[in-house]
């Protein structure tokens, strides 16, 4: 079976709460990692299905009322996920940014630095308010969490240099 980047998304966050449903990952999923990796939603409700047809995950389904299927990683889903873990990472990311490609283009950068700026300010803010908050109890949210506030600063910069530049 190949595992996908939302299949370890899926295994990971099944590790850190056993008996997770389908709906819980979404939320948890759009809370968490939505702002570092894009997943469709309609991958969230089909992935834990998947992994408990391969074995990773355990799939128990309640009877009571409204059926609900909660998913818990099995040992062989521990052992693909810290594999998974251990492994380096060759690929350089992909800067996906809409702005930076009509810039790319020919847009005018002013108008769009301005906008941009004013995004990546918001999101600065939302990120230092989770850091300020706190809740992140492992290690990994955290340094994840600087990482995010590392990057909004960067943006900011560049897209204030390039209002002024540009003026």
């Amino acid at each position: 079976m190949r595992l996908t980047p939302t299949s370890y998304i899926v295994l990971g966050l099944a590790r850190w709460s056993p008996g997770v449903t389908a709906y819980e990952l979404e939320r948890t999923i759009n809370a968490t990692v939505s702002h570092m990796w894009t997943i469709q939603r309609s991958q969230i409700y089909r992935e834990p299905a998947r992994l408990a047809e391969a074995g990773l995950l355990t799939a128990e389904t309640e009877g009571d009322g409204r059926t609900r299927t909660r998913f818990t990683i099995t040992p062989d889903g521990e052992r693909s996920l810290d594999a998974w873990l251990a492994e380096g990472v060759q690929d350089m990311p992909q800067l996906r940014d809409l702005a930076i490609l009509k810039v790319f283009f020919g847009a005018g950068p002013q108008a769009l630095a301005r906008t941009r700026l004013l995004a990546h300010q918001a999101r600065l803010k939302e990120y230092e308010l989770l850091r300020e908050v706190g809740g992140l109890a492992q290690s990994g949210p955290r340094l994840a969490l600087e990482a995010a506030i590392a990057h909004e600063r960067t943006s900011i910069r560049y897209w204030s240099d390039l209002a002024k530049s540009s003026s």
